[in-house]
C-alpha cells in the first residue's frame, strides 16, 4: 500500500481551512471542525497506546496532531467570535465536499477511515507525515530523525 496524498485526509483540509481564517481569505470561523477533529484525535491516540504502535509513531502523530489541531485552537482561543451556525453550516458542507472529493479519486469515506486507522495503529506509515518522514530517513540512511 502506498502513503496517502494529503487530500485524502479531512483533518488536512480543516487545517487549510483555519489558515484561509487567519488570514481573512473566509469568514467562516473552523473552531468546531478543528475541535471534532482534536477529539477524534485524542480517541485515535487511546487506540494506539491500546494496540501498543511503535512509539516512534506514537510521537510522530502526537507532533503532527499539536501542529494542526493544538495550535490553531489555541490561537482560535483569542478569537472572540464564538462559532456560529454558519460555520457549523459550512463544515458540513466541506465534509460533503470532501466526501464527494474521495469518491472522485476512487476512494470511499470507510475504506479511507480503515486505511488510517490502520496505518497509524500498526505503524504502517502511510499517512503523508509519516511517509514523508520515512522517505527523508531512507535517502539518509544513517540519519533517524525519530
Amino acid at each position: 500500500m502506498k502513503a496517502l496524498r494529503g487530500d485524502l485526509i479531512f483533518s488536512y483540509w480543516i487545517y487549510v481551512w483555519y489558515l484561509l481564517y487567519i488570514f481573512n481569505y473566509t469568514t467562516y470561523n473552523p473552531k468546531i471542525a478543528l475541535m471534532i477533529g482534536l477529539v477524534d484525535n485524542i480517541i485515535m491516540l487511546f487506540l494506539m497506546l491500546y494496540y501498543n504502535t511503535p512509539k516512534r509513531t506514537l510521537l510522530i502523530f502526537v507532533l503532527v496532531n499539536t501542529l494542526i489541531k493544538v495550535v490553531p485552537l489555541y490561537y482560535l482561543r483569542k478569537d472572540n467570535d464564538a462559532v456560529k451556525w454558519k460555520d457549523i453550516y459550512f463544515t458540513c458542507i466541506l465534509f460533503i465536499i470532501f466526501v464527494l472529493w474521495l469518491h472522485l479519486n476512487k476512494q470511499n469515506l470507510v475504506g479511507n477511515v480503515k486505511m488510517i486507522y490502520d496505518s497509524l495503529l500498526y505503524g504502517k506509515d502511510k499517512t503523508p507525515v509519516m511517509a514523508l518522514i520515512n522517505n527523508i530517513e531512507n535517502h539518509f540512511k544513517n540519519i533517524q530523525i525519530f
